[in-house]
């Protein structure tokens, strides 16, 4: 049990009229899965007597805070989540929080109501993982409308005398990596709510990351911001993309681990928000400025990667555009490669799609028409990069001298306007893709040619090369000029 008097000097605390103020009711909050029993007073609680924050106990009762459990005890020591602190934050102010949707999750409302503002909240709702420094950052900001580092929001609740620390009255006394128990919750709700009437309606700055989604958030903020991808693809790494490309002017792609996010990719113009400013568009000269903490930098033709802070970041860059940045990967430093089987289809099908996606978004971001996915077309990229892959060649050309337009004529295809490109031996589709966007031997202008409506993939894995990569265009002979 914590010492009375290091959490933070206990106050005389005004017993509460018995006014009832109207606020939100959420199932479960702030308790066990078992349903909660009412409890009209601390008093009829077996385990607050005596306890250092009964006074606050008591006052969270009587404002509805927080309830006892069916067993007649508070539990004082049991720790709280994110999700029930935030609930208990906005509950304490009043906060307009609507309910939650048919089907949501409880705290789903509170999430959306924390993001709406751009507080810093992490989605991870494991009993345990709520920490008090970010207690201290969620409160600093919301209060005052501010961005804050960790450090910088325990140190505002000890100047401004909310907290006392928990040893005591430093950062490090602080504790910022303890957990937070409901009887700490309740106190620093009521010293935060004795210090500042009303929450600051200022939106913060969104958080760092694609879109506001970083590395090492949880996978409950990617869907509450973005819904449910459009489809999940397995990677080259330990992680699984989530593919959005609803909007191929903002498609984006985020790698998911155990979770949390592990990696993002996009080309997107406006969804980054990274240190030194860095984003698309941006010269590579004119980003490497406001790099920091660099370490295992490499340049190469078609993109830049370093590492800082441990993520891996790689800037791809278009050559015949002044170096400009043309998408940005980043990711966890950490994940494991694995190797994929030549019998992996499930890889080799990502990958497609993803070869499929990354020439429509990289259209859409230049204002240029998307392509219609074509299944005949699929068909003979897919036989053509199986065929170079078993015959060990390279070429538009194959071993029986037929060439790529014989191909899909053989398909059933009737062409106006045709066009191949082909690929092999890069690790994933992202780096074959900004290859071909950089090629000044014909690729490019066909992957960026506004006159072709048609493309179908085709990915074979094994061979010399490990992966091939082939890219049918055409558009049909009937279309309309």
């Amino acid at each position: 049990m914590l010492p009375h008097k290091t959490e933070p000097g206990l106050k005389a605390v005004p017993r509460p009229a018995k006014t009832m103020i109207s606020m939100m009711t959420v199932a479960s909050l702030l308790l066990s899965p078992l349903a909660p029993a009412e409890q009209a007073w601390s008093e009829a609680l077996t385990d607050t007597r005596g306890h250092w924050a009964s006074s606050y106990i008591e006052w969270a009762l009587d404002e509805g805070l927080a309830k006892g459990y069916e067993d007649g005890t508070f539990q004082p020591d049991r720790p709280v989540s994110e999700a029930e602190f935030l609930a208990m934050l906005l509950r304490a102010y009043g906060s307009a929080v609507p309910d939650a949707s048919t089907g949501a999750q409880w705290y789903d409302s509170y999430y959306q109501y924390a993001e709406g503002f751009g507080w810093p909240v992490s989605f991870n709702n494991e009993r345990g993982s709520f920490r008090r420094g970010q207690a201290a950052l969620l409160m600093a900001t919301a209060a005052s409308g501010k961005r804050y580092s960790e450090n910088e929001a325990i140190q505002w609740l000890l100047d401004e005398g909310i907290s006392k620390g928990r040893t005591s009255a430093t950062i490090k006394g602080f504790v910022p990596d303890g957990g937070v128990t409901r009887a700490e919750a309740l106190t620093f709700l009521f010293m935060l709510k004795d210090h500042t009437r009303q929450l600051s309606s200022t939106k913060v700055q969104e958080s760092a990351g694609l879109n506001g989604i970083d590395i090492g958030d949880q996978i409950e903020k990617l869907t509450l911001k973005l819904g449910k991808p459009d489809r999940i693809d397995p990677s080259e790494y330990s992680y699984s993309w989530y593919v959005y490309n609803q909007n191929y002017a903002e498609f984006a792609m985020y790698g998911v681990l155990d979770g949390k996010i592990a990696a993002e990719f996009s080309i997107s113009k406006k969804g980054w928000r990274l240190p030194g400013g860095l984003t698309t568009g941006l010269t590579l000269g004119a980003a490497q400025k406001g790099l920091t903490g660099v370490s295992d930098a490499e340049k190469k033709e078609t993109y830049y990667t370093y590492t800082a802070n441990g993520i891996q970041t790689t800037l791809f860059i278009d050559s015949q555009d002044g170096d400009k940045i043309s998408g940005i990967l980043r990711q966890n430093s950490s994940v494991s490669k694995q190797a994929p089987s030549a019998k992996n289809t499930a890889f080799r099908d990502a990958m497609e799609r993803q070869l499929f996606d990354l020439a429509n978004a990289e259209r859409a971001l230049r204002g240029i028409p998307v392509l219609q996915w074509d299944k005949l077309a699929g068909s003979a990229a897919r036989d053509h990069s199986e065929n170079m892959r078993d015959k060990q060649f390279f070429s538009h050309k194959n071993l029986d001298n037929k060439t790529p337009f014989d191909r899909m004529k053989a398909k059933g295809i009737s062409y106006r306007l045709a066009s191949e490109n082909i690929a092999a031996g890069f690790d994933n589709s992202i780096f074959a893709h900004y290859t071909l966007l950089n090629s000044t031997s014909g690729h490019r202008e066909t992957l960026l040619n506004g006159k072709l409506t048609r493309l179908g993939t085709g990915i074979a894995l094994g061979g010399n090369y490990q992966v091939y990569y082939t890219q049918d265009f055409y558009t049909p002979l009937e279309a309309e000029e």
